[in-house]
């Protein structure tokens, strides 16, 4: 039967096409796919189909995998389809993917002491200074169109200058891979340079991440670097933050990666106006180093970079892992607006038995709690998906602890949330040109896809089990340490400073990095669109905003160590031990904590009304319902500080057509009418004027005879050579009665009209 059909053109196999790669597959890969599946008999296809319902059973449970987009389905043929897909204007090199090795530097890497002085005006705002060495700005219509593979179709133009001779000391940038970003680098002394940050695509702000490439470097010789369109007023690298440099010598040679680089480190405020406001001024960052080696490729970064290309290649892994695949399954939640893929990976025991951490024989015990974990809805910070590696590393580890988090749970993990923006270079914004952490609560589904789909995953989730902890992980430009954004519950009596138990774990399991004096509860208006408020708002009381700092630990031993990859790592693993922690079924540390948590803000509400002049007695008397939050912001500008900006920019051009339409419309309608008007009254004009002309009577100093005037002719007191006149008598001022010329009606038109302009007494004019 399916035969018959295809015969006539009705069975295209569309849909099984898409069921085994996961996408519609080009031509050619189809062909090269077929080669491989020819031997294959048509008995053998008829077998497969043999038994299959007709109507596919569409309730699937949220934790069962899909195979649509599964990593399940990747074969030889459509890596392709796997590989970035970056928006059409974009530029890529074609010269093949930058790797990176990942090996922590083996001594501690301190924070440096700032220093003072004179900084440098940015010398390259005047055009006559400075000589542009690269530069290269996309040119866009404003907001996202579509997107393919290796981005524009024409290719990379030159950007960068040529190097003359072996003598010319010119560095040669370049940003044009995934990732990257930088606009333009501007020479304005033989080893110093001025550097400009390419804007969130789409978008005129939020300038923060760097990652650029840097060759034909002389060693011994000391460069200064200094990027001078940043936003923000304050910043680490005012606090003992450095850039992070990669020598590619040096990782081929000697094992050595990313490390801390940098001298007279200073952050300040420059003379370059924003762009939005030419009142405000831009920030600069400026540093200076030398080189180790000549003839070698350097990088600079903001952060330890992670790409969309390293998740994949990371996952890649898991599933060629025969134990891994086992309890972690991977499907694509959706694809982006560029069509790249939000993965969900769904780890937990594939036996329904749970462990010895559920001492209770009920069935409420025997159900598996969840738990929600995602990552990099901001590409800018790429701490969060070190901090998420390091996750999913002890997750799928053979641990015991690991074992037992998964016979107990079922964790939904989604890695990366912003791929588009991971892949062009953004800082915060995605393709739509806004913060996808402030449209949580959008019903757009196609400009915001993942963070409705994540949303709508959660709700099923949240009705087939018991969701006791949601955590999205992020980066934090301006304090240092580890902490968490939460949400107070103030108005449950019963589940008061209960979110702040798992903070406090936390702080305890890991007193090095994590600070739980910087952890703040408090729900502020402007971010109600955020993950952690909307997932709250769901229901779930533990929703927190896991922040990392750029740059390094002011606690204990720590103190003046900035974070390595390995660092932020251990931080995942620290997450599930305290989530083992919290979920003990023997709550003595969890009432423990509990009760110190009272203990110290009953100390906060004394502090305060000692402050007042007022005195109170002990801390049992102090009564928890008169502390309040509202002095307890929830931020201070670093991850997340910006307010919901609006409508995604490509319904906001359309908006602003609309009403450019509308208005252009009305402009001709009033032009139109304005015209008929005008003329109109050109005409009234002219007939009042030949009225004027016709019954003012003439000086009689200047007055001559003429005989072809009608006065003359239709007056009887006139005559010719005394001859009476043959005419009958008709006054000047008395209208014909029984016939009228056209003239004399339009006359008389033009006298009404006059009448009604002026009034009566403009009869006496005339």
């Amino acid at each position: 039967m399916r035969k018959h059909l295809q015969h006539y053109g009705y069975f295209t196999g569309r849909s099984e096409i898409i069921k085994k790669y996961g996408f519609v597959p080009s031509k050619s890969q189809l062909i090269s796919s077929s080669s491989d599946s020819e031997s294959s008999s048509g008995d053998e296809d008829q077998a497969k189909y043999k038994g299959k319902p007709f109507v596919p059973d569409r309730r699937i449970p949220v934790r069962q995998t899909r195979l649509s987009y599964s990593l399940n389905v990747r074969g030889q043929n459509d890596e392709g389809s796997f590989e970035p897909r970056w928006p059409i204007e974009i530029e890529v090199l074609t010269e093949g993917r930058v790797k990176h090795i990942n090996v922590p530097p083996q001594q501690p890497e301190l924070f440096y002491k700032p220093t003072t002085g004179h900084m440098p005006f940015v010398r390259s705002y005047d055009e006559n200074n400075g000589r542009v060495v690269f530069n290269y700005s996309p040119e866009t219509c404003g907001y996202f169109i579509r997107s393919r593979i290796g981005g524009n179709r024409e290719g990379c133009r030159p950007a960068a200058v040529t190097i003359r001779n072996s003598e010319d000391t010119t560095v040669l940038f370049e940003s044009r891979f995934e990732s990257g970003n930088l606009m333009k680098a501007v020479q304005v002394g033989e080893f110093e340079y001025e550097l400009y940050l390419r804007y969130d695509l789409y978008t005129k702000r939020n300038t923060q991440w760097f990652y650029f490439r840097l060759q034909n470097i002389r060693t011994n010789r000391r460069y200064r670097f200094t990027i001078v369109n940043f936003f923000k007023p304050t910043s680490l690298y005012s606090s003992g933050m450095k850039p992070l440099m990669y020598s590619v010598n040096d990782a081929e040679n000697r094992g050595i990666g990313w490390r801390r680089w940098g001298e007279e480190i200073v952050y300040y405020r420059n003379n370059l106006p924003t762009p939005d406001n030419p009142s405000s001024n831009m920030y600069s960052l400026t540093w200076t180093c030398k080189f180790p080696n000549d003839n070698d490729t350097y990088y600079f970064a903001h952060c330890y970079p992670y790409t969309y290309s390293d998740l994949q290649d990371y996952l890649n892994d898991i599933q060629n892992d025969h134990i891994k695949s086992q309890y972690c399954k991977q499907k694509v939640l959706c694809r982006t607006l560029a069509g790249n893929f939000i993965y969900l990976l769904t780890i937990t025991s594939p036996t329904t038995s749970i462990s010895s951490i559920n001492v209770s024989t009920s069935p409420e015990q025997q159900i598996k709690k969840g738990v929600v974990v995602t990552a990099r809805v901001h590409p800018g910070e790429t701490n969060a998906s070190w901090m998420m590696k390091g996750l999913l590393d002890f997750l799928l580890s053979d641990s015991a602890d690991a074992k037992v988090l998964r016979d107990n749970f079922i964790f939904k993990i989604i890695p990366m949330l912003n791929p588009d923006g991971v892949i062009v270079g953004n800082y915060r914004c995605s393709l739509s040109g806004r913060d996808l952490n402030r449209n949580y609560k959008t019903i757009l589904k196609d400009a915001y896809p993942s963070i409705w789909h994540t949303r709508e995953m959660i709700k099923r989730f949240m009705s087939e089990t018991e969701l006791i902890l949601y955590c999205d992980f992020h980066g934090h430009s301006r304090k240092q340490n580890v902490f968490i954004y939460g949400c107070e519950n103030k108005h449950l009596p019963n589940e008061r400073l209960k979110e702040r138990i798992f903070p406090a774990m936390l702080s305890k399991n890991d007193p090095a990095k994590f600070s739980f004096c910087s952890c703040k509860f408090k729900v502020q208006k402007n971010k109600e669109g955020t993950g952690r408020v909307v997932m709250w708002a769901m229901g779930i009381l533990n929703s927190y905003t896991l922040e990392a700092t750029f740059c390094g630990s002011t606690q204990q031993d720590r103190t003046g160590h900035q974070f390595t990859t390995e660092d932020l790592e251990s931080i995942g693993y620290h997450f599930l031990d305290s989530l083992l922690d919290y979920c003990d079924p023997d709550h003595t540390k969890r009432d423990r904590i509990l009760h110190e948590l009272e203990d110290t803000i009953r100390h906060t509400i004394q502090m305060k009304l000692l402050s007042r002049g007022i005195n109170a007695t002990s801390l049992d008397d102090i009564d928890l319902d008169q502390w309040s939050s509202e002095d307890d912001s929830s931020d201070d500008g670093g991850s997340d500080s910006s307010i919901d900006d609006g409508l995604p920019k490509h319904l906001e051009v359309i908006a602003a057509a609309k009403i450019q339409l509308k208005k252009t419309r009305k402009k001709k309608s009033t032009t139109k009418a304005s015209k008929e008007s005008k003329r109109k009254d050109e005409i009234d004009k002219e007939n009042i004027d030949k009225v004027d002309d016709t019954r003012k009577p003439t000086p009689p100093s200047t007055q001559r005879p003429d005989n072809n005037s009608d006065s003359i002719r239709y007056d009887g007191s006139n005559e010719t050579n005394n001859r009476p006149s043959r005419w009958p008598v008709l006054s000047r001022t008395n209208n014909v009665t029984n016939r009228m010329t056209p003239s004399d009606e339009k006359a008389q038109r033009s006298q009404h009209i006059f009448n009604t302009i002026y009034g009566r007494g403009g009869q006496n004019i005339i």
